[in-house]
């Protein structure tokens, strides 16, 4: 089950900023950015835009299983890298 930045932060009780570190830089939570829906990447590297789509944002996804792994990992002391930045 895939779920949003903001539903996982409440399920670790921390902020998006920390979420997107532990993900991006640690590399210790899978995560899955959805792109534009309104660009086309067309495969000679070009992009092309969907004039019948409304304007989205780029999203977040996270895997609900994943999830719960890292949080039975943070719960039992392996919280990480993160924690010696937030203790600085």
């Amino acid at each position: 089950m895939k779920i949003s930045l903001e539903q996982t932060c409440d399920i670790l009780n921390r902020s998006a900023d920390e979420v997107l570190y532990i993900a991006n830089n640690e590399k210790r939570l899978p995560i899955q950015l959805v792109g534009d829906e309104e660009l086309n990447y067309n495969e000679d590297g070009t992009i092309s835009f969907n004039e019948n789509v409304e304007t989205t944002e780029p999203t977040w996804w996270f895997n609900l299983d994943d999830v719960l792994a890292f949080k039975k990992q943070m719960d039992e002391g392996l919280v990480g890298e993160i924690e010696s930045h937030l203790n600085d």
